[in-house]
């Protein structure tokens, strides 16, 4: 017997006047769940760049809706290398797992948990170095 179905939920991120690109985020996050046999739940969506959007999505997952955040590549996270180690960092410290579909990155598993874990650090050692 399998224990109660993950919950998903899509963070979906576009540039201002880029609405075209979201019907693709969430034809990749349906695909993602229904081949992990996962819930399809809703989406929280960022226009532009900041991180208030992930800051709801995080409230979202504490709070117990949903088990997991997907986002459909790597890109999604935010507009810049540093802004998307901050996320991942933020997430991280919320313990709240991410899946990257595209990438199929999952921190939900050891693999996918060490090469975040390793983004971050770099990404540290880099700021550290400036």
């Amino acid at each position: 017997m399998h224990g109660p179905a993950v919950r998903a939920v899509l963070f979906t991120r576009q540039a201002s006047g880029s609405a075209a690109e979201v019907p693709g985020q969430h034809a990749a996050f349906t695909a993602a769940c229904a081949a992990r046999g996962w819930s399809a739940g809703g989406s929280v969506g960022q226009i532009g760049g900041g991180y208030r959007a992930w800051l709801s999505v995080i409230g979202l997952v504490q709070r117990g809706r949903y088990d997991v955040v997907v986002v459909d590549t790597w890109d999604r996270l935010s507009a810049t290398e540093a802004g998307k180690i901050h996320v991942l960092g933020l997430l991280r410290r919320a313990r709240v797992r991410l899946l990257i579909a595209h990438e199929e990155i999952d921190t939900g598993d050891r693999i996918g948990l060490a090469l975040v874990d390793s983004l971050i650090s770099a990404g540290a050692a880099v700021a550290v170095a400036r």
